[in-house]
C-alpha cells in the first residue's frame, strides 16, 4: 500500500521532467512541477519537498495565482507531515500576502483554511477561529462551495479539539450537505465522514464508527492522492479494535498505517499510531516490542515538540513498567507524563497519571506517596465526571430545543385546515409523549450509573482504607525495632537487679503486644485485598492445639483463674493451616483470660470429629446482651464497661480468618454465667483447593530450630577474623537516621561503617568503596532496597557483595520477593540483634571458604569461585587476560585493570572478596601456578622458567615461589619428579 508500487509512477514522473525541459510557457511549468510533487508524496518527501519548492519560487516570480495557491498548500503539507509546523504557516502566510494583492479569492479561501488548520496543529484556537472566519467570509461573497466545505471541515477539527462533540458533528454535517447539494466529491467530503466515525469511537459507538470507516475508506479507494488519508482510516480502526479489545486486529491495522507514515515520513502522523501500537504489543504481553514502540513514540514527540504525545508516550511506559512489576521505573514515566499534563492543563491527562503513580507507589511501598496520588486521581476524576454531566446535559437541551422548534414548525404548516391540524396535534402529542418517555428514560439511565460510580467510589475509598492501615503498620514497625532491639540487649546483662529486670521485660511484653496488634492490622488489610492465602499441611491438629494451650495456663494462674481443658489426645492426622489455627485459637483464649474475673472459670475444649475440628472456650464472668452477641465480631466495637481493653480487632480478625478456612464461629451467653466461642473447621484435604496445600513436613519452627542450631554450633567453633589484612567495610543503607545508628553500634568494633541514607546513595558508594558487605532496608525514598539489590547484583563491580535486606513487610511471599533480587538473605523487622550479626558471620564465612578453595587449586577455575553469574563471567574475563598477558613481563596493575575494565581500587577491592589476594598478589600467584606447573612437566632450570612466566628477576622469582609453596623451585622440581 505504500511503497512498493512506487516503480510503477516513474515512467510518469520521467515524461512530466521531459514536459518540463520542453515547455516554453512558465505557467504550465509550475502546473507539472505539482503533478511530479503528487508522484513523489506518497513514498519520498525529501524529493516531493525539493519539487514542490521550485515549483512555488516560478509561481512567485511570474505572479501565477492560481500556482502560487496550489504550490504553498503542497509545500506546507510536506511541512506539517514532518512536523516543521511553524515553515507551514511562514510559507501559507506569504502566499496569502502575494494572493491579497491579485484578489485571487479561491486562493485566499484555501490558504486561509490551511493556515488555520496549522494553527490549529499548534493548539492555538484563537488564530485558528480568525482565518477559518475569513476563509468562511470569503467563500461566501465569492460562492466558493468548495471552499466552503474545507472551512467547514476544519471547523469540526477546531471543536474536536476542544472534546465538544456536537459542534463537530454540526459542521461535519454542513461538509456533507454540501457536498451532496453541489455534487463535490472533494477530500472534505471524505474528511468529513471519516471523523464522524472518529467521533463514533470516541463515544464508545463502535459498530457505527466502523461504519463510518469504511465508507470513508471506499471514497478514498482508487484515489492516489488518498493514499494519506486511506492509512489516516487505518489509523483510526486500529484505534476502534484497541479500545474493543481485539488487540491482535488492531496491531495488523497500526503496523499497515506505521509503514506508510514511517516510508513517507510523516513524523508527525507516525507518532499518532505508535502511542496506540505501544499498548495493543503490551496488551499481547510482547513487551519488548511494546517498549521499543512507545521509546520510539518518545523520540519522536521530543523532536516534533508534540507535549501531549509526550506526556501520553510517558504514562503508556508507566502502565509497561507496572506490568512488568518494575515499580520505580513506571513512577519515573508517570511523574514525567503528570508533569507535561499539569504543564498542559489537561486535566485527563493529570487524573491517568495520578491513577498510574498511586498503584506504583503502593505496590514499591511508599504508602504515603500513593495516599497522596490517590486522593489527588479522585479529585480529579470527579471533576471529569462533573465536566461530562455537564456535556450531557447541554445535549439534552439541544434535543430539546429541537423538539420545540419541529413542533412549531409543524403548527404553522398545519393552520388553514381544521381537521389536518387535529391530526397533527395528535400526532405532536404523541411525540411529546414519547420524548418525555425518552427524557425519563435518560433521566433513570444516568441516575443509575451515577449510582455505578458511587459504589465504584465507595470501593475505593474501601481501598484507601487499606492503604492507611498498611501504611500505619508499616510506620510502627521501624520504632518497634528502635525499642525491641536495646531491650533484648539490655536483658542480656547478668549484673541487672532484679527491679530492673522486671521493668524491661514489661517493656518487652508490651512491645511484643504491640507487634501483634501491628501484625493483626496487616493481616486484615491482606485479608480485605485478597492476598492473605491458606497454606495447607498435614499434622495432628490435637497436639498442635495443646502445645498452644498450655502456653496459657500461666496466664491464668497469675489471675487465679481456675483454667480447665478437655481435649481429645486422639492424634489422628489432619489438614489444616498451621498459622492460621494458632491465631484464631491465641486470640480467643488471649481474650477469655482478659474478660475472666479473678478467681472466675474457663473451660477449653477440643476435638475432631467427622473431618471437623470443633474448639469451644468459655469462660465465667458478665454475660452478653443480645445486642452485644451480634455486634461482638464487628471491628473495633468493645462494649461500654471493658471500653478501656482491648484494640477491637480480634474478634474480627478471628471471623474473617475462621471464614478464610472454610470454618464457623459462633458466640451465646449460658446461664446469666457462661460466654462460649464456638469454631468448627474442616480438616480434610479434599476441603481445600490444591494450590492451599503444601508440603507435609513443613514446621512453623523450622526457622527457629535452624537459627537455635547455627548458634550452638558458632559457640563450638568460636568467631574468626574473616579478613586479616584489614578492617572489613560494612555498608548500612536506611533511611531512618536512629536504626542506621542502632545498627552501627552492633559492627562498630569489627567492621568499617559506611551510612547511606536512600538506595541511590548506597549504590553510588558501593561502586565508590566496594565494600565487603551491605544490610539495607527495603522502603526508602529516591530507589528502594530492592531496586539496589538489583543494580548492585547486576553490576559486576558489586555482584560478588553480600547484601541483607531488612523490611517491615511480613509474610513468606515478601521473603521470596526479597530473595528473587538476589539478596543473600532477608531479616523483617523487628529484628533480633544476634541473628543479624550471625547471619553477617556466616555470609563472610561462606565467602572465606571460596577464597580457602581457590588458594589451593592449581588451576583458576571461575566457576568455583563465583557465587552467581555476573561473577563468572568476570572471572571468565579476567582468565581470559591472564592468558594473554601473564607471560609478559612488563604486564602490571594498571595494564590489567585497564584491561579487565575497572579502576585500581575496584579490581582490588573485588578481587580481596573473590580471593583473598589484592591485584597485585593475584597476578602473583597465578604467575607462581603456572611456574609450578611448569617445574613438574619442564625440564628447562628454574631462571628460564621465571623469565618465562614474567618473572625478571630470578632471585625475586625464587623467594615468591618459596613463600607460596615452602619451597624453593629446585627442591619443588626434585620433589615432583
Amino acid at each position: 500500500m505504500c511503497c512498493g508500487s512506487f516503480g510503477q509512477n516513474q515512467e510518469k514522473i520521467d515524461a512530466l521532467l521531459l514536459e518540463i525541459k520542453n515547455s516554453t510557457e512558465d505557467s504550465l511549468k509550475v502546473d507539472l512541477l505539482n503533478k511530479v510533487f503528487y508522484q513523489y508524496r506518497p513514498y519520498n518527501l525529501e524529493i516531493a519537498k525539493i519539487y514542490i519548492d521550485s515549483a512555488l519560487q516560478l509561481a512567485l516570480k511570474i505572479k501565477y495565482s492560481k500556482g502560487i495557491t496550489r504550490s504553498s498548500i503542497n509545500s506546507s503539507s510536506v511541512d506539517n507531515a514532518t512536523g516543521n509546523n511553524e515553515n507551514a504557516i511562514k510559507t501559507l502566510k506569504n502566499g496569502l500576502s502575494e494572493l491579497k494583492k491579485y484578489r485571487y479569492s479561491k486562493g485566499i479561501v484555501n490558504l486561509n483554511v490551511w493556515l488555520s488548520q496549522a494553527y490549529l496543529n499548534q493548539n492555538s484556537l484563537d488564530s485558528t477561529k480568525i482565518h477559518l472566519e475569513k476563509a468562511i467570509t470569503e467563500a461566501v461573497n465569492s460562492r466558493y462551495y468548495t471552499g466552503l466545505s474545507n472551512a467547514y471541515s476544519v471547523y469540526g477539527n477546531y471543536y474536536i479539539v476542544q472534546s465538544d462533540y456536537i459542534n463537530a458533528v454540526k459542521y461535519y454535517t454542513k461538509v456533507d450537505s454540501l457536498c451532496t447539494k453541489y455534487n463535490y466529491s472533494g477530500s472534505s467530503c471524505s474528511v468529513a465522514v471519516m471523523n464522524i466515525g472518529s467521533i463514533k469511537s470516541t463515544l464508545e459507538e463502535y459498530d457505527d464508527a466502523m461504519f463510518y470507516f469504511n465508507k470513508a475508506e471506499k471514497i478514498f479507494e482508487g484515489k492516489n492522492s488518498a493514499i494519506s488519508s486511506t492509512n489516516q482510516v487505518l489509523l483510526f480502526k486500529g484505534i476502534v479494535e484497541y479500545k474493543r479489545e481485539n488487540y491482535k486486529k488492531s496491531q495488523e491495522y497500526l503496523e499497515n498505517a506505521l509503514a506508510y507514515f514511517d516510508s513517507t515520513q510523516r513524523e508527525a502522523k507516525k507518532v499518532e499510531v505508535l502511542i496506540f501500537l505501544g499498548p495493543a504489543y503490551r496488551k499481547t504481553n510482547d513487551f519488548d516490542k511494546a517498549k521499543k514502540t512507545l521509546f520510539e513514540a518518545v523520540e519522536i514527540s521530543k523532536k516534533l515538540d508534540k507535549k501531549t504525545s509526550l506526556a501520553d508516550s510517558y504514562i503508556e511506559l508507566g502502565e509497561l513498567y507496572f506490568e512488568k512489576e518494575d515499580y520505580p521505573r513506571a513512577i519515573y514515566f508517570f511523574k514525567n507524563g503528570k508533569e507535561i499534563g499539569t504543564k498542559l492543563g489537561i486535566v485527563s491527562i493529570v487524573e491517568g497519571a495520578s491513577k498510574g503513580l498511586s498503584d506504583s507507589y503502593y505496590y514499591n511501598n511508599n504508602f504515603n506517596a500513593a495516599s497522596k496520588e490517590y486522593k489527588k486521581y479522585i479529585t480529579l476524576s470527579d471533576s471529569l465526571n462533573k465536566l461530562r454531566n455537564k456535556e450531557v446535559t447541554l445535549d439534552l437541551e439541544t434535543k430539546y430545543q429541537t423538539q420545540k422548534k419541529e413542533r412549531e414548525i409543524a403548527l404553522l404548516k398545519t393552520k388553514n385546515e381544521l381537521a389536518e391540524q387535529q391530526r397533527k396535534n395528535q400526532q405532536i402529542l404523541f411525540l411529546s409523549g414519547l420524548g418525555f418517555t425518552t427524557l425519563a428514560g435518560l433521566f433513570f439511565f444516568f441516575q443509575f450509573r451515577n449510582r455505578k460510580k458511587i459504589n465504584k467510589k465507595l470501593k475505593e475509598l474501601d481501598s484507601a482504607k487499606s492503604y492507611f492501615f498498611t501504611n500505619i503498620s508499616h510506620e510502627f514497625r521501624t520504632p518497634l525495632t528502635l525499642i525491641l532491639g536495646p531491650i533484648q540487649k539490655q536483658l542480656k546483662k547478668e549484673e541487672l537487679d532484679e527491679e530492673d529486670r522486671n521493668n524491661l521485660e514489661m517493656m518487652q511484653r508490651n512491645s511484643n503486644r504491640l507487634l501483634s496488634l501491628v501484625d493483626q492490622l496487616l493481616d486484615i488489610s491482606k485479608i480485605e485485598s485478597g492476598k492473605l492465602t491458606l497454606k495447607v499441611s498435614k499434622n495432628k491438629i490435637i497436639p498442635f492445639i495443646q502445645t498452644l494451650v498450655e502456653g496459657f495456663s500461666f496466664s491464668a494462674k497469675q489471675k487465679q483463674i481456675t483454667f480447665t481443658t478437655n481435649i481429645n489426645t486422639d492424634g489422628v492426622n489432619t489438614w489444616f493451616d498451621k498459622d492460621a489455627v494458632e491465631k484464631i485459637v491465641t486470640n480467643l483464649l488471649s481474650n477469655a483470660i482478659k474478660y475472666t474475673p479473678k478467681s472466675g472459670e474457663i473451660v477449653c475444649t477440643a476435638f475432631v470429629e467427622n473431618n471437623h475440628f470443633h474448639f469451644e472456650i468459655k469462660n465465667s464472668g458478665k454475660t452478653l446482651s443480645n445486642e452485644e452477641l451480634s455486634k461482638v465480631f464487628e471491628r473495633f466495637y468493645k462494649n461500654n464497661e471493658n471500653q478501656q481493653q482491648g484494640s477491637g480487632i480480634g474478634l474480627s480478625l478471628v471471623k474473617d480468618i475462621v471464614k478464610l478456612h472454610r470454618g464457623t464461629i459462633s458466640v451465646k451467653s449460658l446461664d446469666n454465667k457462661w460466654t462460649v466461642f464456638k469454631v468448627v473447621l474442616p480438616v480434610s484435604k479434599g476441603c481445600f483447593k490444591e494450590k492451599e496445600i503444601i508440603d507435609d513436613e513443613i514446621n512453623i519452627l523450622t526457622k527457629q530450630q535452624d537459627f537455635e542450631n547455627i548458634l550452638e554450633t558458632d559457640k563450638i567453633k568460636g568467631t574468626e577474623n574473616y579478613i586479616d589484612t584489614e578492617k572489613p567495610i560494612l555498608l548500612i543503607v536506611e533511611d531512618n537516621a536512629e536504626v542506621r545508628t542502632y545498627i552501627s553500634s552492633m559492627f562498630n568494633d569489627t567492621y568499617i561503617i559506611l551510612q547511606a541514607q536512600n538506595g541511590q546513595e548506597g549504590i553510588d558508594m558501593a561502586f565508590k568503596h566496594i565494600p565487603d558487605f551491605i544490610i539495607s532496608d527495603i522502603m526508602m525514598p529516591v530507589k528502594n532496597g530492592i531496586a539496589l539489590c538489583n543494580e548492585l547484583k547486576t553490576d559486576e563491580r558489586t555482584s560478588h557483595i553480600p547484601i541483607i535486606l531488612l523490611t517491615a513487610k511480613t509474610g513468606e511471599e515478601n521473603e521470596i520477593e526479597g530473595i528473587k533480587t538476589g539478596a543473600d538473605d532477608y531479616i523483617t523487622k523487628p529484628f533480633n540483634e544476634d541473628l543479624l550479626k550471625l547471619k553477617v558471620e556466616k555470609l563472610l564465612e561462606t565467602r572465606k571458604k571460596l577464597r580457602e578453595h581457590y588458594s589451593k587449586g592449581i588451576i583458576f577455575k571461575p566457576k568455583d569461585i563465583a557465587v552467581n553469574s555476573t561473577d563468572e563471567a568476570f572471572l571468565q574475563r579476567v582468565k581470559t587476560v591472564l592468558d594473554n598477558n601473564l607471560i609478559e613481563s612488563s604486564f602490571n596493575i594498571e595494564e590489567f585493570s585497564n584491561a579487565v575494565g575497572m579502576s585500581r581500587m575496584q579490581i582490588h577491592r573485588k578481587l580481596k572478596a573473590l580471593t583473598g589476594l589484592s591485584a597485585s598478589e593475584f597476578i602473583r600467584s597465578q604467575r607462581l601456578k603456572l611456574a609450578a606447573q611448569l617445574l613438574k612437566k619442564s625440564d628447562a632450570n628454574v631462571s628460564q622458567i621465571g623469565y618465562s612466566v614474567g618473572f625478571n628477576n630470578p632471585g625475586y622469582f625464587s623467594k615468591c615461589f618459596k613463600e607460596m609453596y615452602k619451597l624453593t623451585p629446585l627442591e619443588y622440581s626434585k620433589k615432583q619428579h
